[in-house]
């Protein structure tokens, strides 16, 4: 039978017999030798040791503590106060919103009606006569020799002032054709959208049976 020695980790005790080997509990780890054997082994690597070692349970696994986590009593609170200040941020950033727009439909529209406005007036400064418009009445003079005209000038213009209104009188004869026409000055001002009387004295032509008149221009103020 063979006999083993053990090492302790500082010397080498025995030899020991099986049954001896059982009695000091050996595990697979212990260091044994032998007679024949080139060096030290495991108790476990040695087949005849196999069924006399002690077997060591693993020590067991610390488990990691887990800590309950602590109950925030103002979480609801919290969570309200977070959602209020972004419920604000929104109406705020909804707001300038609307506002910018509001803005730029305004600016917008004052930008079209000033357009439509410089456009009115250019068209109302290149045509005067279009705008001007001389109504009125007329009858001859005691000695026969003038015509008095009662008129009325109408400036039907939007924004144009005007002065110093032409009107032509034309002379027609009883067949109703053209024997003269003169030009007449009235100076005077005409604001828009305004009537303003004039009164003329013209030469009255022979054969002349009736008379018309127009604006035939004006000076823009």
């Amino acid at each position: 039978m063979k006999k083993y020695y053990l090492h302790n980790g500082t010397e080498n005790i025995g030899p020991y017999d099986l049954d001896e080997l059982k009695a000091k509990a050996i595990t697979k780890n212990t260091q044994v030798w032998c007679d024949g054997m080139e060096d030290w082994k495991n108790a476990g690597e040695v087949e005849e040791l196999k069924s006399i070692l002690s077997v060591v349970p693993p020590p067991i696994a610390k488990r990691p503590e887990i800590k309950p986590e602590p109950i925030d009593s103002n979480k609801k609170t919290h969570w309200f106060w977070r959602m209020t200040r972004v419920l604000g941020i929104l109406i705020i950033v909804f707001v300038a919103i609307i506002a910018f727009v509001d803005y730029m439909n305004a600016k917008n529209s004052s930008s079209s009606y000033e357009e439509s406005i410089m456009t009115i007036g250019e068209m109302e400064v290149a045509d005067p006569s279009s705008y001007l418009n001389a109504t009125g009445t007329y009858k001859p003079t005691f000695l026969g020799d003038q015509l008095k005209i009662n008129g009325i000038i109408e400036n039907k213009a939007t924004v144009t002032n005007y002065k110093d209104v032409v009107i032509e009188v034309i002379f027609y004869s009883k067949t109703n054709s053209e024997i003269a026409r003169e030009q007449y000055t009235i100076y005077d001002f005409f604001a828009p959208n305004t009537k303003k009387e004039f009164k003329l004295k013209v030469k009255n032509y022979s054969n002349v049976e009736t008379i018309g008149w127009n604006v035939f221009n004006a000076t823009v103020k």
